[in-house]
Parts: C-alpha cells; structure tokens; sequence
C-alpha cells in the first residue's frame, strides 16, 4: 500500500427517489463511508433489446431514455441495447453496448450515456454500475463527473478513463482532476492507481491517499466478463479562497477490491459551480483497432452507497 500524505510516498428506467438508512460509522473515515442520508436519484436498467443505431435521432427513436438521461452517438459510433450473460451468471440480462471506431483525426465522443444532475445542486455523488470490454482493450473517458461551467465560474471535471493515451490501452490507471488553482479544473492533476508518481498540486499538504493494490486495473485485467464498479466524487466545499476547505475525496473500488482511496483534497476552484451531469463511454482518441464497452445497471445517488434492491422496471417501458 502506498501512502501519501504532505507530498511524500512511503510504502432505460428511472427510479423515484428513494431513502435509505446509511450504514454504521466505521472506526475510522474512509472515502466510501455514507455523507449523509444516502438518496437513490436514478438507476438504468433495461427490459428488452433496442437494435445498435449509429446516429442520435435513430437512438432516440429506438430506445426511450428516462428524464435526465441523454444517449447519443457520433458519426462512426453506434449505441444499442443487447442480450448478454448476466454479472452473476444466472441468465441474462439486456444491456447497454457502446461501438466505437477506429478514431480518425483527433478523436471524438463517439458515443456517450450522460446523467444531468444540476437540478440537485450537489458536488458529491456516488457511482456504481456494471462494466465489461469483451473484445480489443482500448480507451475513453469511461466515467467523467462534469461540472456546471461558464466563462465567469470555469468549472471542475474528474475523469476515470481506460487508457487511450498508448501508455496501456484499456487499463484503468488514474482518476484526473484539478486543484483549484485556476477556474479550469480537469486532468491538470493525477492519482496513480499504481501509487507512484502521483501529483496532486495544491492538496499536498492536507491530503492522504491511499492506493491499496498498488496497481492500474489492466487490460489483461478485463477480460472478456463483468466487472464491479463503485466510485465516489467529493468535491472540496467553499465559496472563497478564505473559507474554502480541503476535504474534498475519491474512493475507486473494482470487484470489491479498493484502488483508490483519498481524503484531504482540493479538487475544485471556490467560484466552480456544482457538478452538472455524470458522462459514460465518452472521448476516445488514439486507438488503432475498433473496440465495444459494455454497462450494466448503473446507479447514481447522493449520501452514500444503495443496494440494488429496486424491481426490474415494467415490461414494454424501456425500448420504443
């Protein structure tokens, strides 16, 4: 496990709100502990299979995407819905399947499932879903939190991304972000699943960052099956730079195993506004072969982590 602390290293449905008890404070915070109450505001699911369409009107046509859902392609990708064995091997289930191409130029959003959540004013958020890249490893933005942005605020974005820089193709290696020290808050700003060479600017001093496997989630990791995401994004709070504090926070657990997790950090400018939409699938840029991404049952709450515990959504509500 590699610590680091003051700079140094050493070793298609839509669910109603629903409210649940936070489990017991742990002994000591970790970044996955509940916030608050935790609050489900939206889980996709899907109930019948919509044929793989490659432009936005032809998704939109095919697949009915619940309030506060935007799916959409770019010319040369394609975006469906598909029958594929389920997570835990009992059947099947339908699910979400994102095709991209080979990028030409300097890339581009060939597909993408994005949440809007400004409507709840929140800078903390919880992610959990289902993934899975059957075929060729390649890369994209994977699970971007985008925020709210103008000329006058800028704006903070945190981005978990497969590799599509070369450096791995497909390999989950770094959560991105910026420390406030600008109104444009992005990728300027790295953790390094590995646990080495990090660089995380202005959270030097205050932050402690753990990264228990010491590893990138790689390719080879993937596989061809299903793989268990839980993400939570905490933005540090304050409205001036002499109240802002740094507690802003990351926790990656894949497979139930934690990658990530950080405490203590500036990750935002006092005058960013709160976090806008959630993206999924997103920018791919450098790959040389064609590649497909899968999602499973993706859950978005605020105060905390819920249970899958919510009914298939009715049959006929899904797919147009």
């Amino acid at each position: 496990m590699k610590l680091l602390r003051n700079g140094l290293i050493s070793g298609l449905s839509v669910v109603s709100f629903a409210f649940y008890a936070p489990h017991a404070a742990a002994a000591t915070a970790s970044a996955a502990d509940a916030d608050g109450n935790p609050q489900l505001v939206t889980e996709l699911l899907f109930n019948s299979t919509a044929l793989m369409a490659s432009t936005t009107a032809a998704v939109d046509s095919e697949i009915s995407a619940p309030p506060g859902w935007t799916l959409f392609t770019q010319p040369g990708g394609q975006l469906g819905v598909q029958s594929t064995p389920a997570p835990d091997g009992s059947g099947t289930v339908d699910a979400l399947e994102g095709s991209y191409p080979t990028p030409t130029g300097s890339g581009g959003s060939y597909v993408g499932a994005n949440y809007n959540i400004s409507s709840l004013n929140t800078e903390d958020v919880y992610i959990e879903f289902w993934a899975k890249m059957p075929g060729v490893k390649e890369g994209c933005k994977f699970v971007k939190v985008f925020g709210d942005r103008s000329a006058a605020t800028g704006y903070a974005d945190t981005t978990i991304f497969t590799d599509y820089t070369g450096a791995s193709y497909g390999a989950v290696r770094q959560i991105t972000f910026g420390d406030g020290g600008g109104l444009v808050n992005d990728s300027a700003r790295i953790i390094n699943l590995s646990g080495q060479h990090s660089n995380i600017g202005l959270s030097a001093a205050t932050a402690v960052v753990n990264t228990p496997q010491d590893s990138a989630f790689t390719a080879a990791d993937w596989g061809t099956g299903w793989h268990h995401f839980r993400i939570h994004v905490k933005f540090n709070s304050g409205t001036t730079a002499q109240n802002e504090v740094a507690n802003g926070e990351y926790y990656l657990e894949i497979d139930g195993k934690v990658y990530v997790e950080a405490t203590g950090l500036y990750n935002r400018n006092p005058a960013n506004e709160p976090i806008n939409k959630i993206g999924f699938f997103g920018w791919a840029q450098t790959e040389s072969q064609p590649f497909q991404l899968w999602y499973y049952d993706i859950r978005i709450s605020t105060g905390g982590f819920v249970p899958a515990v919510l009914p298939d959504p009715p049959a006929g509500t899904s797919v147009k």
